[in-house]
């Protein structure tokens, strides 16, 4: 796991490492507003899930240098970590997902199953 601020690195760069990691993200967009960028496989889908509502959007405007991927860590924190965001491929497939800090970390915490050497 490792962390990074979306307004200072760019986000290509940051879903590169998540993708080729295969490992959670904290984004910071400015202070207090932060989710978890995790990607989609049989552990973290979990977490993805446990958000009342989930919003799709491609994985493109993610990784477009700008401002995009703050205005997904804004839209999941003013949500009270009530939305979570799934990004998909050209294909239609989801890859990745932005999910609420706190949430992730008290899913972390209930789950004994989660390997955090990987």
């Amino acid at each position: 796991m490792f962390e990074a601020n979306c307004m200072e690195e760019q986000p290509a760069d940051i879903v590169a490492r998540v993708v080729e990691e295969q490992s959670p993200c904290f984004v910071t967009a400015r202070e207090g507003i932060r989710g978890v960028l995790v990607p989609l496989d049989e552990v973290y889908t979990e977490v993805m899930e446990a958000h009342p509502r989930i919003i799709s959007a491609l994985m493109k405007d993610l990784v477009r240098p700008g401002k995009d991927m703050a205005m997904y860590c804004v839209q999941v924190s003013l949500s009270d970590e009530k939305d979570a965001i799934r990004f998909l491929d050209e294909e239609g497939e989801p890859v990745l997902a932005l999910v609420g800090a706190m949430r992730f970390l008290r899913w972390l915490e209930e789950d004994g199953e989660v390997d955090e050497e990987s």
